[in-house]
């Protein structure tokens, strides 16, 4: 008979519960745990904070073990001053269901939904280096100020309105200690070295929820800077699309027709053909004389056998934009604003390498919506899924952060592509540069990101040459899958963005959790 997640949790959590019991008692910080609605009013209240504050939803319940473990994670921990934990849902016939399994810290999925969610902790002398109410010490004891916390205490009780207390815990809070802690910085050497990240995360149910749970939308945050979206920004730093393609002139036309119809700021365009016959390039060389009409196009003839990762350092090396956007030649756009929104991601200093999701031409179904590295080996996530469909707690429809994009549609800062010193075309001509370019991002401390809020069409199998390549380049794929391993040996111990719970079986595209396997993977 099939295992429940019911039945999962109840057994893996005996098992967190001994594993907590057979470690040394050291000493304990003094803790409180606080409601939501109530949490603001006692951080501002003057009244003397313990070390460590647990902050939980009205609605719900901590789980046994999430004390010990919270106490546990900063006293191994120092230099973390804020951490969150997975949740479930607790029905009223007291069986568990709907297990949000989260990953590491993540900002730009943060600045999305506050996935956090339902409980966070942190110490308390970190509110020193914030100022989370926004007011001066004097403004305590002012009567007027605690009977509006205290209405606002009294309608998030009664859910008739949440959005004040949750923006505050969102924007206010979490937000600036976050910021304070370098979380939407490059992680530092020591993070690198010891593979974690500014804000904690602790991989294991630390809270029940009684309702449906519910994203924290990402409109709660105010006035915040990180990571907004500004059309001055995005206008003044050009961007440079280099599009490798061969024998491909019409499916080349309309991927860059579409491109220069939905695109309303500056751009070149660098065709890199590797062996075009004479009929097909005068065709590509009158596009682009077409295109130059109208604005800067290149086209660059070399030679070749396939190697993606040539081509697009060929692009790269001639390339005159301070912005790279690397796209295959079978991608169709088919709205505005999607420039100008990858813009805004890849150019944040923390963030690598920014893609966008990409469905199967005309129709609603996921080709791409982020790589992540499941039993060592990269797959596409959520791949020939239903996108009109929500994917556990909107993945498929948010901004996350993961370890890899495709590469049929990756934007990155010129000094990102110069730091990690292009793709690797020598270990990698047939499969998974994009993969191990990303990869290298991630190790410089850079986080990649996917936009799951925006869609692209990507043909892929879209002509006969295309067919063809692609069945060669899967007779290499086991080799390079080596490579890759090899070159990034930590891949196969996890991934940060996919939690050790969930199925570790690289042929499934969907999230659940590993029922056959209740065993606590620290």
């Amino acid at each position: 008979m099939k295992q429940s997640y019911h039945e999962w949790y109840l057994e893996h959590e005996q098992k967190v519960l001994q594993m907590i019991a057979q470690r040394e008692a050291g000493e304990t910080a003094d803790y409180k745990v606080v409601r939501y609605s109530h949490l603001k009013n006692f951080l501002l209240s003057g009244e003397e904070l313990p070390t460590i504050i647990i902050a939980c939803d009205d609605d719900g319940q901590l789980s046994a073990p999430a004390v010990p473990l919270i106490l546990s994670f900063f006293a191994d921990h120092p230099d973390v001053n804020i951490l969150y934990g997975d949740e479930d849902r607790l029905r009223e016939d007291g069986t568990h269901t709907a297990p949000w399994m989260k990953s590491d810290w993540a900002p730009d999925t943060f600045l999305s939904t506050f996935y956090p969610g339902s409980v966070i902790a942190f110490r308390s002398e970190a509110l020193l280096t914030i100022n989370p109410g926004l007011r001066k010490a004097s403004d305590i004891e002012d009567l007027s100020t605690r009977r509006q916390d205290s209405m606002d205490e009294e309608m998030a009780r009664t859910n008739e309105d949440d959005d004040p207390m949750r923006a505050w815990i969102y924007g206010k809070l979490f937000l600036k200690l976050a910021q304070a802690d370098g979380g939407f910085l490059r992680r530092n050497r020591h993070m690198l070295q010891e593979k974690t990240f500014p804000v904690g995360h602790i991989p294991e149910i630390l809270f029940h929820a009684r309702a449906r749970i519910q994203l924290w939308d990402s409109t709660l945050i105010r006035e915040s800077l990180t990571g907004r979206y500004s059309r001055e920004s995005a206008a003044t730093r050009p961007v440079s699309i280099i599009l490798p393609s061969r024998d491909n002139p019409e499916m080349l036309k309309r991927c860059i027709t579409s491109v220069v119809s939905h695109t309303r700021m500056p751009l070149e365009i660098i065709i890199v053909d590797n062996g075009s016959n004479p009929d097909n390039r005068r065709k590509v060389e009158q596009l682009t004389a077409e295109l130059n009409e109208n604005g800067r196009a290149l086209y660059v003839y070399r030679e070749g056998p396939f190697n993606m990762a040539r081509f697009y350092n060929i692009g790269a090396s001639v390339a005159g934009g301070e912005m790279l956007l690397f796209l295959h030649d079978d991608i169709e756009v088919n709205a505005t604003g999607w420039l100008s929104h990858l813009s805004e991601k890849a150019k944040l200093p923390y963030v690598g390498a920014a893609g966008i999701k990409l469905l199967f031409p005309s129709s609603n179904i996921i080709q791409h919506a982020g790589i992540h590295i499941v039993g060592g080996e990269p797959v596409n996530k959520l791949r020939l899924r239903q996108n009109e469909e929500t994917h556990y707690f909107d993945y498929n429809k948010g901004v996350r952060n993961v370890l890899a994009v495709s590469g049929a549609c990756m934007m990155v800062r010129r000094e990102v592509f110069e730091e990690a010193e292009g793709f690797d075309e020598v270990n990698f001509p047939e499969c998974f540069s994009d993969v191990d370019f990303c990869l290298r991002l991630f190790e410089k401390g850079y986080y990649n990101v996917v936009r799951n809020n925006m869609y692209l069409y990507y043909y892929e199998r879209g002509s006969e040459e295309n067919e063809r390549t692609r069945e060669e380049r899967l007779q290499h794929r086991p080799a390079e899958l080596d490579r890759l391993r090899m070159l990034h040996p930590w891949i196969c111990e996890g991934d940060p963005y996919y939690s050790p719970y969930l199925s570790r079986d690289p042929k499934e595209t969907r999230f659940y959790v590993e029922l056959q396997d209740t065993d606590v993977r620290a």
